[in-house]
């Protein structure tokens, strides 16, 4: 039996969708409750679609995964593909670690040394923030002064790690596409400007270092690849008007032929490498033509996915047909089950050399 997280308007509304449609048999669990080990008892997986953007959710959702699964459960997302979410600073050293093509990156604990590279640097770069999603907390810096006041900003008072009340809501009007779409998330504001409340009085201002990556000229898109399993699902994010940034501006590509097979090969072989079950990679063409990683994340927009009119596989055979991801990621959890059963589920069997803490005289 699967238990599932519950969170409306995220992956588990599909997964309840079909499991239900399917009869598979599934258990509604509240990983935020102080009793969820409990509530696991006796289950073979959990599948938990968390958010950064949910304050009780980001200060807990790690911990309770990694704790499921010493306790011998199959978990989504895997520890491996979470660890670094909405995390940049950790996705640089990770990137880095496995030989990964990262777009340059420079970070800075030391304001001294922050202050030596902006004054041999040259510019344009980007200063980003180690957290923040659809472009948040990602700005243009042109010039030596630019960098220098961002930088006495980050090892003083700090930013802000949410962005302010309208910033949201005037990044979702550009990017709706006609007056119905407008109005819908006309209507959702108050309930955002209420989350926006929540995390700025909840989350710790970003200080004490500086991020910055090279900006690469002449992207007017990125290039988001998202591999499941043993399918990718790629597409181009076009740039919004005026602005070098492409994340959240809602304008998509979908054509195959719009995808460089060089970002597809090069998705597969990183999620590979990291034991991921899910992963999105951003990529920007660097300055020989070549594409190179800007971030990952585990999370992604499903419909946008869904919207790819097929796939390809690790041998770059494209596969047609829409597929919505979280199907994808139920049904290579129900193969992992079946070809592997949890040691703590009907048929499961310890690991090697483990050992049932029921068995000793505690």
């Amino acid at each position: 039996m699967i238990g599932i997280h519950n969170n409306p308007g995220s992956f588990s509304d599909r997964w309840l969708e079909t499991c239900r449609q399917r009869l598979l048999p599934f258990k509604l669990v509240d990983c935020l409750a102080s009793d969820v080990i409990q509530q696991c008892s006796g289950l073979s997986a959990v599948l938990w679609h968390w958010s950064h953007n949910q304050i009780s959710e980001l200060l807990i959702a790690r911990q309770v995964l990694t704790a499921l699964r010493a306790n011998g459960l199959l978990v989504f997302p895997t520890v491996e593909s979470s660890w670094h979410y909405d995390d940049k600073i950790a996705q640089k050293y990770l990137l880095e670690a496995i030989g990964a093509p990262l777009v340059p990156t420079w970070l800075f604990l030391d304001p001294q040394q922050a202050q030596n590279w902006i004054a041999q640097a040259t510019w344009p770069k980007v200063f980003k923030l180690r957290c923040g999603a659809g472009s948040n907390n990602v700005s243009l810096v042109n010039s030596r002064r630019q960098a220098e006041a961002l930088c006495a900003k980050a090892f003083g008072t700090g930013f802000a790690t949410q962005p302010g009340y309208f910033y949201d809501l005037k990044r979702r009007s550009r990017s709706a596409g006609n007056w119905t779409a407008w109005l819908q998330k006309l209507r959702r504001a108050p309930r955002s400007f209420l989350a926006v409340w929540q995390r700025r009085r909840t989350l710790p201002r970003q200080r004490s270092y500086a991020y910055f990556q090279e900006f690469l000229p002449g992207n007017d898109f990125d290039t988001r690849i998202t591999v499941i399993g043993n399918r990718a699902f790629g597409f181009r994010r076009m740039n919004r008007a005026g602005d070098f940034r492409a994340s959240g501006s809602g304008q998509l590509l979908l054509s195959p032929d719009a995808v460089d097979p060089r970002a597809v090969q090069i998705a597969f072989a990183v999620a590979q490498r990291l034991a991921s079950r899910s992963m999105a990679f951003d990529f920007l063409q660097d300055t020989q033509g070549k594409p190179c990683i800007t971030e990952i994340s585990y999370c992604y927009v499903a419909a946008a996915v869904h919207q790819c009119p097929g796939h390809w596989d690790p041998q770059l055979t494209w596969h047609p047909g829409q597929v919505w991801p979280q199907d994808a990621i139920l049904d290579d959890v129900l193969q992992d089950l079946a070809n592997n059963p949890p040691r703590n589920a009907p048929g499961g069997s310890p690991k090697p050399g483990s050992v049932h803490l029921q068995t000793l005289p505690l």
